[in-house]
């Protein structure tokens, strides 16, 4: 942003931003939508659900993972859902992919560590 001419100029989109110009004193209000973000994040994590049996998990991480996803998408339904409880949710879920993204369970195929990496990428941006 540069003062050209009085006035901000900025370069580049700008966008959910709250700026004052030129205010001795100013009060500001914004309140940020977060159902889209959340509705994303319901999305993926279904979708996560959906494949889980191609992953070839154990029953038990298999069982694990369900769990935390269904308690992820419990509290992204909610209505104040903790974004501090889906982080701590999706940690738990990444806990048990990530051994299988990074390729380091033996005898997981490539195309199961592929899934578990872009199921989990997909996640983690839809998180709020």
């Amino acid at each position: 942003m540069a003062d050209v001419g009085g006035g901000p100029v900025f370069h580049g989109p700008v966008s959910g931003s709250q700026i004052a110009w030129g205010n001795r004193d100013v009060v500001q209000n914004q309140r940020l939508d977060s159902a889209p973000a959340l509705d994303d994040l319901r999305v993926r994590v279904q979708a996560l659900l959906d494949r889980l049996d191609d992953l070839g998990l154990s029953p038990a991480d298999a069982a694990s993972v369900r769990t935390d996803a269904d308690e992820l998408l419990d509290e992204a339904s909610g209505d104040a859902p903790d974004p501090g409880r889906l982080h701590r949710l999706y940690e738990r879920i990444r806990a048990v992919l990530g051994v299988l993204a990074t390729g380091a369970v033996t005898g997981a195929g490539a195309g199961a560590a592929q899934l578990a990496q872009s199921m989990l990428a997909d996640v983690q941006r839809a998180l709020p």
